[in-house]
């Protein structure tokens, strides 16, 4: 048997591809002139396909977004629930355009809040009307960025004090807020459209509470230029405690948001200990309130979960021709008229058997979740790694001839073909979140350890030659580096110490992080922490 030339291979690839797409056209044509009603594609409901089994819509179908406010609903009330004071905050529109809809606050147990109220005043919108002499909004966030890195005083930036003060109602009810244990803040369509895709629903709190966390810096700052220690460690506490509340909420978006805010509270945090140098009563007053806040949620349970349920709502309005492949594609990468965007669109639709989608698309996500909740992070790593490299041969086998070839394998092929095409656009990126959480771990380590050698000086009168003195007095156990597992790099310098994890690359840089030039990517806490470039 003679081996097929490549030029063989392509004439083929160019016959099936004619015929296939004569195909399709004339089923479109006829599709077309006949005008059929589609009939909607039986899927079980179970644990396999749907997984969420319950609650079902009128039309039998599941209702993902009741799920998913069920499970992280659960125990919230509107006594304990931070988002319902949050929202007495920001007021009900927080972006400035629609309004949350009134479903918003009732699925909360509140009733909507008014259009106006004395709510936060954001800085570009206060400067435009206020009558101030600086309007160019850049310039006025340029401001606020150096207002929070370092303490500052009226006199340097008048501007953001003024606004500070205009703001202290909303920031007092955002220290309340933070107090409370819970946060829910519940996924829900229009007043339309109640019956809104996962996807397309949004979430403008999530996104301004971070500027609630640069309002929060920027007042910390200034309180410890002024000798405020105590209202300056309160304002860094309710950060900590926003941060933590927020990455809650069931969706990845406010898990990744939640870790920013917590890394601006911790660099406060250290700035605080370096500016300060508190005496061993208060470093255990702080520390004390420090073990309190809330813990991080696991990246593993948004994606195991509102992540999964987002990819299964999505599948299953496509099968209900509800939801184009471009309605989620939206302008991504999957959108570029590719042949599975054209069997998505096509008569050949109605040949795929969406259970098999289902089932195959809860594979990928159990073995996501069985990765993400290994106790060993290098362990975990490298799986994430090997996961991403899968999703990688996806995309390709999605667009290569493979695809093509599907068509002729009936309808588990197509069916297939599905599945992995849809897992590829919708899966996010995996190995990015899994370093985001490991980040966001290994700072607060560096927190804990830096709260530790506080307390030895506080005792000693200097800094120990290593962290080994550090326990069991100071902290219980000295933590490793996450990312390499070993020990901490630790050096005691003339005026303070250098301390740092290698960070995800795993490579040593001898304490150089992002702001260094040239950049690195340690994790480093430097006592006394070093003054922004702009500190007179």
């Amino acid at each position: 048997m003679t081996i097929p030339s490549a030029r063989h291979w392509i004439g083929f690839a160019a016959i099936i591809g004619c015929v296939i797409s004569s195909w399709c056209l004339a089923q479109e044509n006829k599709a077309e002139k006949a005008k059929p009603k589609l009939t909607s594609p039986k899927i079980t409901i179970s644990k396999e396909t749907t997984w969420a089994t319950e609650p079902l819509k009128g039309d039998g179908t599941v209702d993902y977004l009741e799920a998913v406010n069920r499970r992280f609903g659960k125990g919230v009330t509107p006594e304990n629930n931070a988002c319902v004071l949050l929202y007495q905050v920001t007021g009900p529109n927080p972006e400035g355009g629609k309004r949350q809809p009134d479903v918003f606050f009732r699925r909360m147990g509140v009733e909507p809040i008014p259009d106006e109220g004395k709510y936060f005043q954001w800085l570009g919108r206060w400067a435009r009307e206020n009558p101030v002499d600086l309007k160019d909004v850049n310039a006025i966030n340029d401001m606020q960025s150096k207002s929070g890195e370092r303490p500052w005083t009226k006199a340097e930036f008048p501007l953001i004090a003024e606004w500070l003060k205009q703001n202290e109602i909303p920031l007092r009810t955002l220290e309340l807020a933070t107090e409370r244990p819970k946060y829910f803040s519940p996924l829900v369509g229009t007043d339309a459209e109640p019956d809104a895709a996962m996807i397309a629903v949004l979430l403008p709190g999530v996104q301004k509470s971070r500027e609630l966390a640069r309002a929060l810096s920027s007042r910390a700052m200034w309180e410890l230029a002024e000798g405020s220690q105590v209202d300056a460690w309160r304002d860094l506490m309710t950060m900590h405690r926003l941060g933590r509340l927020v990455g809650q909420g069931p969706t990845l978006i406010e898990y990744l948001v939640g870790v920013a805010i917590e890394a601006i509270a911790i660099r406060g945090e250290l700035l605080f200990l370096s500016e300060t140098k508190p005496s061993a009563k208060m470093l255990a007053m702080y520390r004390k309130q420090l073990d309190r806040i809330p813990p991080r949620a696991s990246v593993a349970d948004k994606l195991d979960y509102c992540e999964r349920v987002m990819f299964l709502d999505c599948a299953y309005r496509m099968a209900r021709g509800q939801m184009k492949w471009q309605d989620i594609a939206n302008g991504a990468e999957g959108g570029d008229g590719t042949l599975v965007e054209k069997l998505a669109e096509g008569a050949i639709m109605q040949s795929v058997d969406w259970d098999v989608v289902l089932k195959s698309a809860n594979k990928w996500y159990d073995r996501l979740s069985a990765t993400l909740r290994k106790p060993d992070y290098r362990e975990r790593t490298a799986e994430v790694k090997q996961f991403n490299e899968d999703v990688k041969k996806l995309v390709e086998k999605s667009r290569g001839p493979q695809a093509l070839l599907s068509l002729l394998g009936g309808k588990p092929a197509i069916s297939q073909t599905m599945s992995d095409a849809l897992i590829a656009l919708l899966l996010p990126a995996v190995q990015q979140v899994g370093i985001a959480e490991g980040r966001a771990i290994q700072k607060m380590r560096n927190l804990e350890l830096a709260f530790a050698l506080e307390a030895y000086r506080a005792d000693h009168g200097s800094y120990p030659d290593s962290l080994k003195p550090l326990a069991p007095k100071h902290i219980a156990e000295i933590p490793t580096d996450l990312f390499s597992g070993q020990t901490l790099k630790y050096a005691k310098t003339a005026e303070g110490y250098l301390l740092y994890s290698v960070g995800d690359n795993e490579k040593d840089e001898e304490g150089r992080s992002f702001d260094d030039d040239p950049r690195g990517d340690d994790l480093v806490v430097r006592m006394p922490v070093p003054m922004a470039k702009d500190a007179k």
